[in-house]
């Protein structure tokens, strides 16, 4: 997207953006980016930009497990692998080493989820996961970053030979420390360094019973460093074995660079993967901030946002506790621009602004505080005239220069154009200043460009009615307070209220009536009758968000009924079968009461038996009849063959055991999905009787 302005940024005070992500930052080469943050001219390269940090915010979102890609920078080691014959620290190859671990870490993750984070997925195709670095390092240097003894036989050989000397000469020092303490002729700091040479502290008085090396003496004279002669020639070769140590490891490092560099070029992609995912990390943490999305992204030119907000007025307000309030603008091929109108200090400008901040931001690769839902689209230019725009350099007035840049736009504007205009029209004659605003309003038409107008001009407002693809809009104004609503709405202008807002700062009544007797009464007419129209919207709105809560409390109170009712139900149904339970035992008791009586009165005991068996024989058969023809007529399978025939999406059905009626959505195999009231529910067929 093309900013035919230098000053578009400042204007919209993207730097404030660019603020936010660099704060997220956490290493030199992620900030960079931050503060190079800019509209994007590559349309694919931006569209993957912003899948990639729509990902990575939903990971962040949904606090997945990432895997943690803090590093110190490494650029420096990146470079110098590339320069032939460098040799890099011990401490340089230890960043290399975590680095690697880290994108390893890296790669694993993002392959276990290619395709949950396809974008994402595109960060790694250049690196590829090996341990033959971190292999190659640990070999030579351990975790403390200390070459390793094993590293080379000669320099096993030299530590093991400068560890005796060093204990030797440990304990000839020692030895000869001891015997100058009973003497007295050292002090309490008895031993140290002397240039690299160890040292006794001797009291200058005795320095030359002292045999040995004198290195120098303290400030005040009092003091002689001496190295004892016992211990000079074991310390010369102990002087030789280090040199001989830092010899061989400068050797080994020398090697170990040699071994890596053909993995320059990897660990260069290393360094770019990890400042990427650094900068999207900082960007996914700025969109949590904002509650912000990723839209829809349309081919054809269109701006339609539900409720956004603008982003740095919405983390003041939230940092302060308020609440921003979000608006909804649409904008196609069949409706264009949109001229918005009403009182100053209602909205306009920021309305204005909003729409140009979110959109330099979605081309720059950012997620935008709207809805999901909301389409949008990419621009290959934006012009924008905001505020005084008065040249001092080039002694240019205000209206001048507006008018510079209403020439400009007329030359670049096309079908995928984006124009933002404040006060359109203003800086010069009212009569004549708005005549040449009509005249521009119906050239930018003509050229397909999409764009906000924001206006207090009558004959714009007149204009935008009559010209095809521009609609009139204003910003919500409550007419009792005189106070601004913020919020905007589309097909109508507003009214400006300038006698109203200047009757309630109390300017004398007789000098607001002169003045209105100086303006045409169609005037007069159009703007009374624009704040009665606003009166009246403003109570419409008022009754339908009212009406919006009565309704959301009544199918609450709905729904709350029938999961009641079907409780109840439910309770009554299990009441009834315990009740024929309850009645079963009652007719068995009393067939026994009635055996236990005949049994006490006949004597002819084998009949009653046989009476009880025969009895018992004919309810078993009864019972295994009524099963039988229960599992002939009643199968599980007939029954939803039975009902899948007579009932049919859109038609009403019951729930058998709660006798629940709801509207069937849809019948999938043997089961439909029903919605009871505001519940969805897929239920078995065979649960379900079809009403007619």
């Amino acid at each position: 997207m093309r900013l035919f302005d230098t000053n578009i940024l400042t204007v919209f005070e993207f730097e404030k953006v660019r603020k936010y992500v660099d704060d997220n930052c956490r290493n030199l080469s992620s900030k960079k980016l931050a503060q190079a943050l800019a509209p994007i001219e590559d349309r694919d390269e931006c569209k993957l930009q912003l899948a990639q940090l729509n990902e990575f915010t939903s990971l962040l979102r949904n606090k997945a497990a990432i895997p943690d890609t803090l590093f110190i920078d490494f650029e420096a080691e990146c470079n110098l692998l590339e320069v032939d014959g460098s040799v890099l620290t011990e401490k340089q190859f230890l960043n290399i080493k975590v680095v690697s671990a880290t994108v390893n870490d890296v790669i694993r993750f993002l392959t276990s989820k290619a395709d949950l984070f396809p974008a994402l997925q595109e960060l790694i195709g250049n690196v590829y996961k090996t341990t033959d670095i971190i292999k190659a390092i640990d070999l030579i240097i351990d975790e403390t970053g200390y070459v390793r003894s094993s590293a080379s036989k000669d320099l096993a050989s030299i530590r093991a030979d400068l560890s005796k000397k060093t204990r030797e000469s440990d304990r000839k020092f020692r030895q000869f420390v001891n015997e100058l303490n009973k003497l007295g002729w050292i002090r309490e700091n008895e031993a140290g360094f002397y240039n690299g040479r160890r040292v006794l502290a001797v009291m200058s008085e005795f320095k030359r019973d002292v045999k040995g090396l004198v290195h120098g003496s303290s400030e005040t004279g009092k003091t002689t460093f001496i190295e004892p002669q016992e211990t000079v020639a074991l310390n010369n070769e102990i002087a030789d074995l280090q040199n001989a140590e830092r010899r061989e490891v400068f050797k080994l490092l020398r090697k170990l660079t040699a071994d890596i560099r053909p993995f320059a070029l990897l660990i260069k992609n290393y360094h770019i993967l990890l400042t990427s995912i650094d900068f999207i990390r900082a960007k996914a943490y700025f969109a949590v901030d904002l509650n912000a999305s990723l839209p829809v992204i349309e081919k054809d030119p269109c701006i339609s946002l539900e409720k956004a907000v603008h982003p740095l007025l919405f983390l003041q307000n939230k940092a302060s506790g308020k609440k921003t309030i979000p608006m909804s603008i649409h904008m196609d091929r069949k409706q264009r621009i949109v001229i918005i109108s009403g009182p100053n200090a209602g909205g306009k400008s920021i309305t204005l602004k909003t729409v140009g901040l979110l959109q330099i931001m979605l081309q720059s690769g950012l997620l935008i505080p709207c809805s999901e839902k909301s389409k949008v689209s990419f621009f290959n230019n934006l012009l924008v005239d905001i505020g005084d725009s008065q040249s001092i350099e080039n002694a240019l007035s205000t209206y001048s220069s507006r008018l510079l840049a209403m020439r400009q736009f007329l030359n670049v504007a096309n079908g995928r154009t984006l124009f933002l205009i404040d006060e359109f029209g203003t800086g010069t004659d009212p009569e004549l200043g708005g005549a040449i605003a009509e005249v521009i309003l119906e050239e930018l038409t003509k050229k397909q460009a999409i764009g906000i107008i924001t206006t207090h001009y009558t004959n714009i407002k007149l204009l935008a009615d009559n010209l095809k693809g521009v609609i009139n809009a204003s910003m919500l104004f409550n007419p009792e307070t005189l106070g601004p609503k913020y919020e905007l709405v589309l097909g109508q202008p507003g009214s400006s209220y300038t006698f109203e807002v200047a009757e309630k700062i109390g300017l004398p009544k007789e000098i607001i009536k002169r003045a209105q007797d100086k303006v045409s009464n169609d005037k007069l007419k159009l703007n009374r009758l624009l704040a009665d129209v606003q009166r009246e919207k403003n109570k419409i709105t008022e009754e339908l968000t009212k009406l919006e809560e009565q309704t959301k409390a009544s199918q609450k109170a709905e729904a709350k009924f029938e999961v009641l009712q079907a409780k109840l139900t439910d309770k009554l149904e299990r009441s009834k079968e315990k009740q024929e339970e309850i009645n079963k035992l009652a007719e068995l008791g009393r067939k026994y009461n009635a055996l236990a009586e005949e049994w006490q009165k006949n004597t002819d005991k084998k009949a009653i038996i046989k009476k009880f068996v025969d009895s018992l024989t004919a309810e078993k058969h009864k019972k295994q009849y009524q099963l039988a023809l229960e599992k002939k007529e009643n199968t599980k399978e007939k029954i939803i063959a039975r009902v899948k025939k007579k009932i049919q999406v859109g038609g009403k059905v019951r729930l058998l055991k709660s006798h629940q009626t709801g509207i069937v959505q849809e019948i999938i195999k043997d089961k439909a999905r029903v919605t009871f009231g505001n519940i969805n529910s897929t239920v078995s067929l065979e649960n379900l009787e079809p009403i007619d």
